[in-house]
């Protein structure tokens, strides 16, 4: 196996153990449709890591991540809730939701969780690949404190 996908496994699995924690934490249950959702934003996450590196903005990142995660989760509950009526999750009693599936609240806390999976995206990279750390520059968002290049001058691990 490459070394891409043997990184590419363990985010997920990083993404759904981490994300079934947090349900069985916040609500008590979970479902493992919620495991493999949670490893493909982990995913979705790690490849923004990496556009991270080339000067994307955390606030962008995280926005973008959040968006993902809500698009996915509307599909998802759409097939899963409604369609196989299974009711994992409903936002119905909650303000600006879209078919109890989405909502405007949710999308906020995805923004918060999404700034988390991107930290927790450097350690996993610091602790398992052996990559040069990214972390926040107080003065600019998006520039490194640690990093090398590669020939071509850009920005990698």
């Amino acid at each position: 196996m490459s070394r891409q996908r043997i990184e590419y496994f363990t985010v997920f699995i990083v993404g759904a153990f981490g994300y079934g924690l947090i349900e069985l934490f916040v609500r008590g249950r979970t479902h493992i449709s919620m495991g493999l959702l949670g490893g493909a934003a982990m995913l979705f996450i790690h490849t923004l890591g990496n556009r991270r590196r080339n000067g994307m903005l955390i606030l962008t990142a995280a926005l973008s991540s959040a968006l993902f995660i809500t698009a996915v989760e509307y599909v998802t509950g759409i097939i899963l809730n409604i369609e196989l009526g299974l009711g994992i999750w409903d936002y119905s009693n909650l303000s600006f939701n879209l078919r109890g599936q989405i909502c405007a609240e949710y999308s906020l806390k995805w923004v918060l969780v999404s700034l988390f999976g991107l930290f927790a995206d450097e350690i996993i990279r610091k602790a398992l690949f052996k990559s040069d750390i990214f972390i926040l520059n107080k003065s600019r968002l998006h520039m490194p404190l640690m990093f090398h290049r590669q020939k071509g001058g850009n920005i990698y691990e």
